[in-house]
């Protein structure tokens, strides 16, 4: 029996009603509502499907789908309902579902507008405007022209609206040559060797809703009142430039549920059509799960994290490519599904940033290749996030780093802090502006889908004293802080920590927001020390909150390193690490236990059979994500062979 008619069996259960099984597979309950509802979204509709094109449906599966919603309960509404809903005027029902089509293409006129209103379910249909008259080469059938889209616009069922004019294409975003969506990414000109600015971003965005809107005038005599945008890629930039152009919705393709509350970036689940070889049950079993499980991603992550240091070549950048290449397919064959890519340069390995792999307004470029790694990484599968530096920054004018450095004080003595870190104060707003605007600009120039903040975003208990840390505690207290070894002060000092990593925090909530400018639905994750969930008396050392992260991330990577903590005894630890992280709720979902594949201390790397069985410690102890850090593929560490028995993916169900 194949693995896909085995799963369709197990879904047979699934949809029995039977709550224990529904919820041993983590399966969401089938009815939703409170005015939530599900957008699916499909593209051709041909009389057959087309080989080699996932996005083409064909008309008897697509009369499948359609069959099935309407007798599993499921209720078809109109984006007018939802407009309704978002303003109070009535109430959607339940298991609400909206039907969208991309690209206008010509089955919508011929098949889906009267096999639909037949039924009178509504759709909405987004159209290109320059592919009206312009269509593009190798297209899976032909485009609406515009009379047939004045035609199928005065159907009651039929909502048009815009996918833009011409921001559905593909433009060089690096000196590399690497292409993205138009729409989320700042343009390279090879010709002139610079970046578009954001100001020229802007006008291109606009200039493109102005040729739409005009078209809509001239051809439909309306203007459209939602927005699907092209791939699904979008910016917080052009979703206000589209709220100036009065589009009361828009649309992306990240999967999940709505809620009428909010139309801004609506959720889409895409509807694929289903390999050749596929039975009709086959087929079924897909698309239920796509409409049952729509938020669902591969929830269990196997992350590395990479030096581009160590595949950086200075002479030459094709070797550079090669080495890409080479550490891209060792990725692909271990299985691994996230990488936590370095942006910044540390040749020296102590984590103080002076230069990075990215353009940017403030630090050394020491070669823009960043984006183009993370490129290459991406369209192989697997999710990238941008390792970065939060504190530890260098810049080049050594008066700022001199002014907006973290400050200790001992033997009653204030000066610059002396950790191994190099870290700017989180309370100084210059600070946190320079490294506001540097994060800005990795997310406008690389197409990432996260940033892992490093370790380096700590204070230990004789730090913060910088003369703005000291103003901030005054003003929020009402008094100086005074550290004393008498331990009858404990409470003072552990105050003193928490509003410590309070700003640490809120420092680097200024850093997520800049990311979002241009990567909106980014996530984040953020290192923490495995000290923090251990012993209890390390808050006030780091000033760092396991439970306050739990707040303010969406996963936290902690370091699971025993050679760096001395622990002789790893096993044990580790369970025990994996213990602490168990006692607050949600938590294993969002903890990343991550190794270390070679110890520092004793400058060697750890046998690959002893990592191994490390990992299994950590999952037999109850954790589900996985990390490593270092690896390097031109010595084979870890060993490939022997971890990727933990690190695949391959044989692991889709839920855990």
């Amino acid at each position: 029996m194949s693995m896909r008619k085995l799963l369709f069996l197990v879904f047979l259960f699934l949809l029995l009603p039977n709550q224990a099984t529904a919820e041993a597979f983590d399966v969401p309950p089938a009815p939703f509502g409170n005015n939530q509802f599900l957008v699916l979204c499909y593209h051709a509709i041909p009389v057959t499907g087309k080989e080699n094109d996932p996005y083409t449906i064909s008309q008897r599966e697509f009369a499948q789908q359609v069959e099935y919603l309407r007798t599993h309960g499921y209720h078809f509404i109109s984006l007018q309902q939802i407009f309704d809903a978002h303003a109070g005027k009535s109430k959607l029902p339940d298991q609400a579902i909206l039907l969208t089509f991309d690209d206008a293409y010509i089955s919508y006129h011929d098949f889906v507008v009267p096999f639909l209103a037949r039924q009178h379910i509504p759709s909405v249909v987004a159209v290109i405007g320059r592919f009206v008259d312009h269509p593009p080469a190798k297209l899976p059938e032909p485009i609406m022209n515009w009379q047939q889209i004045r035609e199928v616009a005065k159907n009651p069922y039929v909502e048009v609206v815009s996918h833009t004019y011409n921001l559905h294409r593909a433009i060089q975003y690096n000196p590399i040559g690497n292409v993205g969506a138009a729409v989320n990414i700042l343009a390279y000109d090879p010709a002139r060797k610079r970046y578009e600015s954001e100001a020229e971003y802007r006008q291109r965005l606009e200039q493109d809703f102005e040729q739409q809107q005009t078209l809509f005038i001239q051809k439909l005599g309306f203007t459209p009142r939602a927005l699907v945008w092209p791939y699904g890629r979008h910016t917080a930039i052009s979703e206000a430039i589209a709220k100036k152009y009065g589009m009361q919705a828009t649309f992306t393709l990240e999967w999940g549920f709505n809620d009428a509350r909010e139309l801004t970036s609506l959720h889409r689940t895409m509807i694929e059509t289903f390999p050749v070889e596929d039975t009709v049950e086959d087929s079924m079993t897909d698309f239920i799960i796509n409409i049952r499980q729509p938020e669902w991603q591969s929830r269990i992550i196997r992350a590395a994290q990479l030096d581009l240091d160590l595949i950086y070549d200075a002479h030459s950048l094709a070797q550079t490519d090669k080495n890409l290449g080479r550490l891209i397919d060792r990725l692909v064959r271990m299985g691994v599904n996230r990488v936590y890519l370095q942006a910044f340069a540390d040749p020296d390995g102590d984590g103080n940033v002076e230069s990075v792999y990215f353009a940017n307004r403030h630090l050394p470029v020491v070669a823009d290749i960043f984006s183009h790694a993370a490129h290459q990484i991406a369209i192989r599968g697997i999710e990238v996030f941008a390792w970065m530096p939060t504190l530890a920054v260098t810049f080049p004018d050594q008066a700022f780093n001199a002014q907006n450095r973290v400050l200790e004080k001992r033997d009653g003595r204030i000066r610059q802090a002396s950790s191994w870190y190099h870290r700017l104060s989180p309370f100084s707003g210059a600070a946190r502006q320079r490294m506001q605007e540097i994060y800005e600009d990795l997310a406008a120039h690389a197409q990432v889908d996260g940033i892992l903040f490093q370790d380096d975003a700590y204070l230990n208990d004789f730090e913060d004293y910088h003369p703005l840390a000291l103003q901030a505690y005054r003003k929020h207290f009402g008094a100086d802080f005074q550290p004393t070894n008498d331990t009858r002060n404990h409470q003072e000092a552990l105050r003193w920590a928490r509003f410590k990593s309070q700003a640490i925090t809120d420092f680097i909530e200024g850093l997520k927001e800049a990311v979002r400018k241009y990567r909106p639905v980014a996530r984040f994750a953020r290192n923490l020390y495995a000290t923090v969930l251990t012993d209890p008396d390390s808050e006030a050392w780091f000033a760092q909150n396991f439970e306050d992260y739990l707040q303010h991330y969406d996963e936290i990577v902690v370091m699971a390193y025993p050679e760096m903590e001395e622990q002789a005894q790893a096993g044990p630890w580790l369970e025990k690490l994996v213990q602490h992280v168990r006692r607050y709720p949600g938590a294993m979902k969002k903890t990343v236990f991550k190794l270390q594949t070679y110890d520092w201390k004793q400058q060697q790397w750890i046998d690959s059979d002893i990592i191994l069985d490390r990992m299994r410690t950590i999952l037999a102890a109850g954790g589900i994500h996985l990390g490593y850090y270092p690896d390097n593929v031109f010595t084979d560490n870890p060993k490939e062979q022997r971890i990727r028995l933990e690190m695949s993916l391959n044989t692991i169900p889709r839920t855990p």
